[in-house]
């Protein structure tokens, strides 16, 4: 009997939780990707390499997506099984609602396992990968941005314009650039010819200008320099045009835990610079263990609404997740300006999100009444019931 209900309660959240993850997943990558549309689109990019980029975007993401999705596929299966008056039933037959707690974990636990080794092992590769795919891409890609007889801002704080291009040898006749990256400094060049080459660390773009003359005008235009060149290097970082990192040192988001306690220890007498490094270890551990705790919230939240109040559950269990999020942003500038330490800025959403948790399974597990919860359902009972919302009339009588 027992084997008999583990089985189909593991397969009532086995089956949301696969769809929230798959559909959150997808809508996060989606928002990345819209990030990077504008220099994507301008490039020769195929749909080959689309798909690898959102591969390699995906575990970083999922670090997100996995707690969320804990949530929601936990509360929706409860949602179901008390809308069908399973619970009900179960309790009928002598089964307490403590009785499903060790369904709950086996998911969550499983949930909780893929997202450690995810955090641990796959993002630190997949974010070094990603941001290569993004190196490679610029490359290929900035010389077909070079179109003739155009205005191109693609590039932030910069405009090209080329009266011809020649794509053989990247060559350019007629050149006009606006440079606006050196703050209250607006500079323009005008020359006749340039010519685009690569660094030998492939990181750097370099036109090579030739018989122009550089304008640099102030920012409140009181003074203007003009200075004629023969030869005129100017060098674009690649990372520049997609906010990557440089190249020689590695982002937080590339270091595994080894490399972040290296650079904690290394950067202990830099108070600034040591949180940085200290939040990022600690959320690497923090994140993965919330799967589990918004998980065990999604149970005793299904259990408290039924028919018209499932949106009303799910728009609470989303709540629980924005307000969740909000704590660790907020959690994160205070550790971020030396307000709390790294350890109690992280871990302080997951121990509230854990007294919550408690709080609800020990009120299910005594049937005793949520003041809240009656609150809510009361006044959404007076609102259908109130004469003006009767009288509305019907839209599929006109």
């Amino acid at each position: 009997m027992k084997i008999t209900l583990y089985r189909y309660l593991i397969k009532e959240q086995i089956v949301p939780m696969g769809v929230c993850v798959l559909g959150l997943t997808l809508i996060l990558i989606t928002g990345r990707l819209l990030q990077l549309l504008r220099y994507l689109f301008a490039s020769s990019v195929t749909l080959l390499d689309i798909v690898e980029l959102m591969v390699l975007a995906m575990p970083k993401l999922m670090l997100y997506a996995l707690p969320m999705a804990s949530l929601l596929a936990v509360l929706l299966a409860f949602l179901r099984l008390n809308g069908d008056n399973e619970l009900i039933a179960f309790r009928a037959a002598g089964i307490s609602f403590g009785q499903f707690f060790p369904m709950v974990m086996i998911v969550l636990l499983f949930i909780t396992t893929v997202s450690y080794f995810n955090t641990l092992l796959v993002i630190p590769f997949a974010t070094t990968a990603f941001e290569s795919k993004l190196r490679s891409l610029a490359r290929a890609g900035l010389p077909i941005l070079m179109k003739e007889g155009t205005f191109i801002d693609t590039i932030p704080k910069m405009v090209f314009f080329f009266r011809s291009v020649n794509p053989t040898d990247l060559s350019i006749d007629g050149v006009f650039l606006e440079d606006e990256r050196e703050p209250r400094v607006r500079v323009a060049i005008v020359a006749e010819h340039a010519a685009i080459a690569y660094s030998r660390d492939q990181n750097q773009l370099i036109f090579r200008i030739t018989n122009g003359i550089i304008t640099r005008i102030g920012d409140e235009m009181k003074d203007a320099q003009a200075v004629s060149f023969k030869v005129y290097d100017l060098s674009l970082s690649l990372d520049d045009l997609f906010g990557l990192r440089d190249k020689v040192s590695k982002s937080r988001g590339q270091m595994t835990l080894m490399e972040l306690l290296e650079k904690i220890r290394e950067t202990s007498k830099i108070p600034g610079v040591m949180v940085r490094f200290a939040l990022e270890f600690q959320q690497r551990l923090a994140l993965p263990l919330s799967c589990l705790l918004l998980g065990l919230i999604g149970a005793p939240l299904g259990a408290l609404f039924k028919g018209k109040g499932r949106m009303t559950g799910v728009t609470l269990g989303l709540g629980v997740f924005l307000a969740y999020y909000i704590a660790l942003s907020a959690g994160r500038g205070l550790g971020e300006n030396c307000i709390l330490s790294p350890l109690l800025a992280t871990w302080l959403p997951n121990i509230l999100t854990l007294a919550a948790a408690g709080y609800f399974w020990f009120k299910i597990q005594r049937e005793t009444p949520f003041g809240l919860v009656d609150a809510w359902n009361h006044i959404a009972t007076r609102y259908r019931s109130s004469p003006a919302i009767r009288r509305l009339p019907d839209k599929d009588t006109h």
